[in-house]
């Protein structure tokens, strides 16, 4: 009864809730009760009173077609998701720190060319200078800093840090995972970095900055990047996790910038979507700029890996397709939160979508609310997912387990001061673990040859001397290479 009396009444409680954003409503008529039901059945499992949930826009010719809030912004209270609710949306908060770092170009105030050391000369002098661009583009082989603390023995996620804390701990790392402009590698410590680099130039902090620049002009009023934890934000949902069955609050403290903590809602998101048809910032060709996609130092675009939907990467949005369409996007996580937002440039169609809990994937999300409003204008069919293809070759035959005594010789103490971090190894019950706080895994290392173990996610190559006394050992992760820790003890 409830979700008929909301259909009834939809129209007018949107238009109230857009009127109030600034949005016109005219488009609101075309999606039919069809396409709506159909829409809502897509979050039927979030729909209730018992679960976070999140908050849907669907955006036409900068028109809101749809809104709609499900689930809970706050279990405690009883507090509905709705149009209004605020939400962290992660990485989607890129793409306002690239804006940001155009209209400092369009300005004269830096050259997306120059030596990042110019304006944050704490970070190494490497073999290659690493640009502005390379930052952009995720190519400068800078670690990610969620990587380091966590090799740190550090929850990034749950613990409190600014970017003057980043930006020291990026300073004492002596390499890069690559050469700048070799390839890419995503990494939130470019961001950060960006965030510093404006707040330099300017004289304000990015959140400041941003709102003068960015939000005000777009009249985005609900939106802004939380740079203190401790403020009041009136709507504001909580973030939630499954933890054994249950939901749990999964938030953070931390308040640093620039690779997220931007706060929106989905009605103002719409706003800066629209902005890419009907351009209010002071950026000439702000579409075709911020759609620009980087480059490699050999020429080629800046592609992602080879998994799920190909894509290109710009100024903190992915150019791809999706059954024979153009799209231009970006998802986030961060603690529980999830985001993610989908444009279709020529037909001038948008979903966005803002959740408060980790445990979905709102990227398909809004491929499925596509298939059903742009269900008639696809060029493609909609391919059926397959699971993944067994990697060829794969040998999973372990190798051969080592005595006691045989891995007595890697125990003991290892230090790193590009971390700054001690890992403990020792051996117990015939193998070979790492004992440090917040450690990765409990399980022990797996050996993959001689000297090379894994733990986790990370791979362990140990160092030897011409006397083969372990002298230390590499560490090697997805997103932070060949760091060095020195055995001590």
């Amino acid at each position: 009864m409830r979700k008929r009396v909301w259909h009834m009444s939809l129209s007018s409680a949107a238009a109230l809730v857009l009127l109030l954003a600034g949005i016109d409503v005219f488009g609101q008529s075309l999606l039919d009760t069809y396409a709506l039901r159909r829409i809502d059945a897509v979050f039927g499992d979030w729909d209730k009173t018992t679960t976070p949930g999140m908050s849907l826009a669907v955006v036409k010719d900068g028109k809101i077609l749809y809104t709609r809030g499900y689930g809970m912004a706050s279990l405690e209270f009883d507090v509905p998701n709705k149009p209004e609710t605020v939400f962290d949306i992660g990485s989607i908060s890129k793409q306002f720190t690239a804006a940001a770092i155009r209209i400092l170009e369009h300005r004269g105030l830096l050259s997306l060319d120059d030596d990042i050391r110019t304006y944050v000369p704490q970070m190494p002098s490497y073999d290659r200078p690493v640009t502005i661009r390379h930052l952009i583009h995720h190519t400068s082989g800078i670690r990610d800093y969620e990587t380091l603390q966590s090799l740190a023995g550090e929850h990034s996620d749950q613990g409190w840090h600014t970017n003057q804390d980043l930006l020291e701990l990026l300073a004492r790392q002596k390499g890069l995972d690559f050469p700048p402009g070799i390839k890419y590698q995503y990494s939130n410590s470019g961001y950060t970095l960006l965030a510093v680099i404006i707040e330099r130039i300017t004289g304000q902090s990015l959140g400041a900055f941003v709102k003068d620049n960015i939000f005000i002009p777009l009249g985005m009023k609900r939106t802004f990047i939380l740079e203190s934890n401790r403020i009041v934000v009136k709507n504001r949902a909580r973030g939630y996790s499954l933890r054994d069955g249950l939901f749990v609050l999964d938030e953070t403290l931390n308040e640093s910038t620039g690779d997220g903590a931007v706060q929106t809602t989905v009605g103002d998101f719409a706003l800066w979507d629209r902005n890419f048809y009907e351009n209010r910032l002071e950026v000439p060709d702000f579409a075709i700029r911020m759609e620009e996609v980087g480059k490699l130092a050999d020429g080629r675009p800046v592609s992602l890996p080879a998994r799920g939907r190909p894509g290109l990467y710009a100024f903190g949005l992915i150019l791809s397709t999706y059954r024979g369409l153009r799209t231009v996007s970006h998802s986030g996580a961060y603690v529980g939160f999830r985001a993610s937002y989908l444009r279709f440039p020529e037909q001038k169609l948008s979903i966005i979508i803002c959740a408060n809990i980790a445990d979905i994937n709102p990227t398909e999300l809004c491929l499925r609310v596509a298939d059903i409003v742009l269900e008639k204008e696809f060029k493609e069919p909609l391919k059926q997912e397959t699971g993944p293809a067994v990697p060829a070759g794969q040998d999973a035959s372990p190798m051969a387990a080592l005595t006691a005594a045989a891995l007595a010789v890697y125990a003991g103490d290892y230090f790193s001061d590009e971390l700054p971090a001690t890992y403990q190894l020792r051996v117990r019950d015939g193998s070979l673990y790492f004992v440090h706080r917040n450690a990765g895994s409990s399980d022990p290392l797996r050996r993959e040859d001689d000297d090379l173990y894994s733990f986790g996610r990370i791979r362990i190559k140990f160092r030897r001397n011409i006397r083969c006394k372990i002298l230390g050992f590499e560490v090697d992760s997805a997103s932070a290479k060949g760091l060095s820790f020195r055995k001590v003890r």
